[in-house]
């Protein structure tokens, strides 16, 4: 499933979610540009970091 269709399950509309898209490709350029994060990762990368390291700080 694409990240979309996640998104579109909260009710977000099409042009929410490509602003969110936006701002993590930015980020993930941003980081790439930092030599501490891979240059050729997606921002689905950079998304499951976020999200992986937020769940495991709450369990």
């Amino acid at each position: 499933m694409r990240g979309s269709g996640v998104w579109a399950d909260w009710n977000w509309a099409p042009h929410r979610y490509e602003v969110y898209l936006s701002f993590m490709q930015a980020a993930t350029r941003q980081l790439a540009g930092t030599g501490n994060w891979p240059s050729d990762a997606t921002p689905d990368l950079l998304e499951f970091a976020l999200f992986n390291t937020a769940w495991e700080t709450l369990s």
